[in-house]
């Protein structure tokens, strides 16, 4: 076990022993198919990864002659559909994505990101800096796989929501690659970098954990829509690179799964404080506020609502500034009050379907740099050709 689990083992054993096993045992695994097509791709120029990645994942049927063995085996695996992934459950998903995609991003930024820098997994995006000197663009890379991932069609083989899956479960396996080998990392007390374990934990805050919070903001989703929704994600989850041994079947187990993992976890250090607050205070500038005053005060306004979703005695790990206001219950009377006024006034609720939609649109905006399939060269982001 690596040694800075041992206290959250053990009292999250006593909640589930099998799946505490289970998941500190994944903590020495990263990803058996990933990690070997991340270590050949590694030995080629980042242009050549990104013209082949894109040439594989846009016709796998069809793979160039020169493409390396783990990456066929990777694709022909991936390429599968599970028998109990279900287009019309998935398009329930992506009505009520769509109809509640302004919480569902808030929800995202201010709690689960968040969360899920409380975990190791912080250590690794520190040392590698990305979110640090590309804070805008990580969040909006989020935002874009998520609703590529709910958008009709989005999740099938060769869908955009499929490619940017896999595209992330790549750049993960290369920066374990570099990470694993650097001095930055204590394997002994820390496990494998970006591992199986925290890769299952992150999958939980993103589905079932997230339909918390977007409830708690004032969201619509029915029973069947918040199911349809982590069902989706059960399927992002396996493609991610999650075990089966790990991966969640429905809310209530994706819920029980991130709590579980949670508890497994050490306490946040300085690595998940500069995290969370890098998050925070990069959410003004994914919306285009950069008037230093105004960025100010709506990273206050993101903090308050963080606090009021993660709760206080996560906030105060983070070093969060304290609020003597709750936010979070007017927000949730406030987007509440605006769905009974669309179903009222039709028109209105046109306009306002408009208005997120374009807000979304704005959201992931990534420009010339969206469709890159290149994968980090170096250890520290700054000293990495552009990908």
């Amino acid at each position: 076990m690596p040694s800075a689990y041992a206290d959250g083992y053990a009292r999250a054993r006593a909640r589930d022993p099998a799946f505490v096993d289970a998941y500190i045992r994944h903590t020495h695994i990263g990803d058996p198919l990933a990690d070997p097509v991340a270590a050949e791709l590694a030995k080629l120029p980042s242009k050549q990864v990104h013209a082949l990645l894109a040439r594989v994942l846009q016709d796998p049927y069809d793979l160039p002659e020169d493409t390396p063995e783990s990456l066929r085996h990777f694709i022909d695996e991936v390429s599968k559909v599970p028998d109990w992934f279900d287009e019309d459950i998935a398009l329930v998903a992506s009505r009520a994505f769509l109809r509640n995609s302004d919480l569902v991003l808030a929800g995202l930024v201010g709690g689960s990101i968040v969360e899920g820098f409380a975990t190791l997994i912080s250590k690794s995006f520190r040392i590698r800096g990305r979110v640090l000197g590309s804070g805008v663009r990580r969040l909006k890379q989020n935002g874009l796989q998520l609703i590529e991932q709910y958008l009709p069609g989005g999740m099938s083989p060769l869908g955009d929501g499929w490619k940017l899956t896999l595209r992330v479960r790549l750049v993960h396996a290369q920066s374990r690659l570099l990470i694993k080998e650097s001095d930055e990392w204590n394997r002994e007390r820390y496990g494998l970098p970006i591992s199986a374990a925290t890769m299952m934990l992150a999958g939980s805050a993103f589905s079932g954990r997230l339909m918390q919070h977007v409830a708690a903001l004032g969201g619509d989703f029915s029973d069947e829509e918040r199911e349809a929704y982590v069902h989706v994600w059960r399927y992002t989850g396996l493609l991610m690179g999650i075990p089966g041994e790990l991966i969640f079947d429905d809310q209530a187990s994706a819920i029980e799964a991130f709590e579980i993992g949670r508890l497994c976890e050490p306490p946040p250090d300085e690595d998940a404080i500069i995290m969370a607050n890098s998050i925070v205070n990069s959410a003004p500038l994914v919306i285009g506020i950069t008037d230093p005053a105004a960025r100010r005060k709506l990273a206050v306004f993101v903090y308050r609502v963080s606090r009021d979703l993660i709760g206080n005695e996560l906030s105060d790990s983070f070093l969060f500034p304290r609020s003597k206001r709750r936010v979070v219950p007017f927000l949730r009377l406030q987007n509440r009050t605006k769905r009974l006024a669309g179903k009222a006034i039709p028109s209105w609720r046109r306009k306002t379907d408009l208005e997120r939609f374009n807000a979304l649109i704005d959201f992931v905006n990534l420009g010339r740099l969206e469709h890159s399939y290149s994968l980090p060269t170096a250890l520290h982001d700054e000293l990495s050709e552009e990908w």
